[in-house]
């Protein structure tokens, strides 16, 4: 099994309390993967079977692809822990009149993204983690709730970006700052396609991709580090307007994000080529 996968995005259809749907979901035979909930890779598939024949991609299977990951928590474990949970409002008043990639990369969906409603969700931070979501993404955001289990904080959850950050962000994306994030969405509209599906796991040869140097590449990967890799968990990204064709190889995003990632595997419905996720893989912790 490949455990808890807990992404920093969360799709609201609804009025759910989120969090725990997603995790409820993670214990039963389909795996969360940020925005919504995909079925098992298994679903039964009536048309042709489609080869690709680039060389920088390989498929694998759906128990290769789970061995990537590292067993967290049991279902029995969990559900002591969402027993004795609370949780507490904060006011969000202070405001910033500027913001760091790091939120504006976390925020960017909610402007670019037409049908996009999202909340952001950090758990068991270290200390360092918990200072940067609070210094450089709460003042951003109206609505900001801390998770406690037993009296002790786990959680926190942001929604609802404030008018002027995001002006702040649509002006960031005028400039082209940051290019990850107008080459990960190239379009306005995140709603999968409801047809037939075929779902297939391939990883992308990292020696195949020319690695590309950002100047913000530093500061995404460090805080990465603290977020996902520490806790080996993959960090999930869902792209927008994205086929599996030879020349997404030279993406942006997979050129950057492989300037430091151990591993990176799309998720593809080979129906229609279109990429339905990206897994990025780093360093795993010392044990």
């Amino acid at each position: 099994m490949a455990g808890k996968l807990i992404s920093l995005f969360i799709s609201i259809t609804g009025k759910v309390g989120i969090s725990l749907l997603n995790k409820i979901n993670s214990f039963k035979g389909r795996r969360q993967t940020g925005w919504t909930l995909y079925a098992s890779v298994e679903e039964v598939y009536q048309g042709e079977e489609k080869e690709y024949p680039f060389e920088w991609i390989e498929e694998i299977a759906k128990g290769d692809f789970d061995s990537l990951f590292e067993d967290e928590d049991d279902e029995e474990d969990f559900y002591n822990r969402m027993r004795n949970q609370s949780v507490r409002l904060i006011k969000s008043e202070k405001s910033l009149n500027e913001i760091s990639v790091i939120c504006f990369f976390y925020a960017a969906p909610e402007v670019i993204l037409e049908d996009h409603q999202s909340v952001l969700v950090f758990q068991d931070m270290n200390p360092w983690l918990q200072e940067v979501i609070m210094k450089e993404l709460v003042p951003h955001y109206k609505v900001v709730k801390e998770f406690f289990v037993q009296g002790k904080f786990k959680e926190i959850q942001l929604s609802e970006l404030k008018k002027e950050s995001k002006e702040l962000v649509k002006s960031l994306l005028s400039k082209g700052y940051y290019p990850v994030v107008s080459d990960l969405y190239r379009g306005t509209q995140s709603v999968q396609s409801t047809g037939p599906r075929n779902l297939k796991y391939f990883l992308i040869k990292k020696e195949s991709v020319n690695p590309l140097e950002l100047k913000e590449n530093k500061r995404i990967q460090q805080f990465l580090l603290n977020e996902s890799f520490q806790k080996n968990r993959p960090f999930f990204l869902k792209p927008v307007g994205w086929k599996l064709q030879e020349d997404l190889r030279d993406s942006i995003t997979i050129r950057s994000f492989y300037n430091f990632a151990e591993k990176i595997v799309l998720l593809v419905n080979t129906v229609d080529d279109s990429i339905i996720g990206i897994y990025i893989f780093g360093a795993k912790a010392d044990s």
